[in-house]
């Protein structure tokens, strides 16, 4: 059985197809293939409150070869979620209705709370039943929270404060205050918190400033390479860093946004799993939704 999700975010638009793998606990579900294209969603969605035409006519260009590659592969059962830039553009619902006319794929616009709830579900695993966490995805629009106490969450929230949209000077200074109170008073009594981190652009700072063991680092390693990322000018971070320009252009913003929830919450210990984030969400409740009949 083969699965696909489709990850329609602010910065990229995602496709991940894996295969059922059922022999293997460790692995229950095998990547086959991964796409992902940097369409930036949010520079439309959160300057002009609408997606252009030029953008519009990429995302349903993809949106085809997506389908095709789906075809190819023979996907059984898929998810195709949509996250911040849609939820703000006012075209959206036509766009959904246009690429499901032409490709006859259903894509969901999804709130914050369902984005959290399927990004937690991708890292279930690695919570520990008696430890304590702050699950943290900042993406290009949106920044997603959660608290973990002794295996059971107690808070989770979703902020309008993502790297596309700071980029774009579209994130209003009570949004970070807000923000802010919120960490430091659903952290404030729960000791020996760590912080469990998700996002692409999260991955690849963990893979540099860690390369040995890049599943987890420290907050201190986390703030000696924003303070190097925010020297370097942006030829720099291509060149020596290896970065795509989609990601070497909000790199540092990306570091902030971490580096300052970790600042709030005090929290020194992080861990950045590999499967992590909302297509792995995504997936997993295919897996149990389709995989055990």
């Amino acid at each position: 059985m083969k699965f696909a999700a489709i990850d329609i975010g602010s910065n990229a638009v995602r496709l991940q197809i894996v295969r059922v793998n059922k022999n293997d606990p460790n692995e229950p579900l095998k990547k086959i293939e991964f796409v992902r294209i940097p369409m930036r969603l949010g520079d439309d969605a959160f300057k002009q409150k609408k997606i252009s035409k030029e953008k519009r006519k990429v995302f349903v260009t993809a949106m085809k070869a997506y389908k095709l590659m789906m075809d190819a592969f023979g996907v059984d059962h898929y998810m195709a979620c949509a996250t911040s830039a849609m939820r703000e553009a006012r075209n959206a619902n036509e766009i959904v209705a246009k690429i499901y006319e032409k490709t006859g794929l259903k894509i969901s616009i999804i709130d914050g709370k369902r984005e959290s709830e399927l990004i937690l579900r991708s890292i279930k695993g690695v919570f520990k039943p008696n430890e304590n966490y702050l699950s943290i995805d900042v993406g290009g629009g949106s920044t997603e929270m959660a608290v973990i106490k002794k295996g059971k969450l107690v808070n989770s929230v979703s902020f309008d404060l993502g790297t596309v949209r700071l980029m774009d000077g579209a994130v209003k200074e009570k949004t970070w205050k807000i923000m802010e109170h919120w960490v430091k008073h659903k952290t404030q009594n729960i000791p020996n918190l760590s912080a469990v981190v998700t996002s692409g652009t999260i991955n690849k700072i963990s893979h540099i400033i860690n390369p040995e063991k890049p599943e987890e680092f420290t907050r201190q390693q986390l703030k000696k390479f924003h303070r190097k990322v925010s020297k370097m000018s942006f030829d720099e971070r291509v060149d020596e860093l290896k970065l795509n320009p989609d990601r070497a252009d909000i790199i540092e913003m990306s570091a902030d946004i971490y580096l300052r929830i970790l600042n709030w919450g005090n929290i020194d210990k992080v861990y950045a799993p590999e499967t992590a984030g909302l297509k792995d969400g995504i997936l997993m409740e295919l897996y149990d939704k389709y995989a055990m009949d």
